[in-house]
């Protein structure tokens, strides 16, 4: 979890979105304007959510496109289109690392279930689940998957998008300082009293411990990826809800994976990604730092 300083004078609210705690933070702003400001964006993300989801029972156009006959292309929202091209695009990046198309996989593991799982599917199970890569495909201004296996699932990049339509919501009612941090994605804009926001990294294996701290200010996103999210013990074998795309089972190479990028959303995709493997054609806009299942740190954030 990345936690941020607050003061005085700070305005603070906590809602359940999403499926965790999302806090915000504003500073030097009124408070009448600043209660205002963090309502329209709650509300904003509660609606990316909704758009988002393959959970529930609320219908939207992701959950129908996971029912499309196989090779029929479907038309998608614009919003929606927008988000799956940058998840794609990550995809392509990361050598596969990264896959929006893992719906299937996730809902078999069942880690975003009530009640949550305590044991592994079967190897089977998971292998007859496994979607083959890149299945889904753009035609013209239309979308189509190319196997039953292939499902939409946002769970690795919606967040992080739904942190910058918040941001975006704060700004558009004059909010210049302020933090929404969703469960270990945060967004930060200016300052904090004319001074950095303190940002404390989670240390993976050390509740309440901070691996390392930073001071930052302007508009930065930062995202931590890690296995003890949701995870759970079975014949004392950790299984956390990070799936690699290749195997179907939680990746193991990393405790954690912290990026700082321009947006949430892409902060959000590549956490993911470098959690899953390192990537060779790492944008330069990123700032990586991982901590290996050896516990050692490797990278720096700036």
């Amino acid at each position: 979890m990345l936690t941020a300083c607050s003061g005085q004078s700070d305005v603070h609210d906590t809602r359940f979105l999403m499926g965790t705690l999302v806090e915000f933070t504003v500073s030097d702003s009124d408070q009448a304007v600043a209660e205002q400001a963090i309502t329209a964006a709650a509300a904003e993300m509660q609606r990316i959510e909704d758009t988002f989801t393959i959970y529930g029972d609320l219908p939207n156009a992701v959950k129908a496109f996971n029912r499309s006959p196989v090779n029929m292309p479907v038309s998608l929202p614009d919003e929606v289109s927008r988000v799956l091209a940058v998840a794609l695009h990550v995809q392509q990046q990361s050598g596969g690392a990264f896959d929006p198309a893992l719906g299937g996989m996730n809902l078999l593991w069942g880690f975003s279930s009530d009640p949550p799982p305590d044991s592994p599917p079967a190897a089977a199970a998971i292998e007859q689940a496994l979607p083959p890569a890149h299945c889904i495909e753009r035609h013209g201004s239309q979308w189509l998957r190319t196997d039953s296996r292939c499902l939409l699932d946002f769970g690795g990049i919606a967040k992080g998008y739904a942190i910058d339509r918040g941001i975006a919501l704060l700004k558009e009612h004059g909010i210049a300082n302020a933090i929404i941090n969703a469960g270990g994605d945060l967004r930060l804009i200016g300052e904090h009293h004319h001074q950095p926001w303190k940002i404390g990294i989670r240390h993976p294996r050390k509740p309440g411990e901070v691996i390392t701290s930073l001071a930052l200010q302007g508009d930065k996103s930062i995202v931590t990826s890690g296995d003890y999210e949701r995870f759970f013990i079975y014949n004392n074998i950790q299984y956390h809800h990070i799936l690699n795309p290749v195997t179907g089972w939680p990746a193991t190479q990393y405790q954690s994976v912290t990026v700082i990028a321009p947006t949430a959303m892409l902060a959000d995709a590549w956490s993911t990604a470098l959690f899953i493997a390192s990537s060779s054609v790492l944008p330069a806009t990123l700032s990586v730092m991982r901590v290996g299942r050896d516990g050692k740190t490797v990278g720096t954030l700036q």
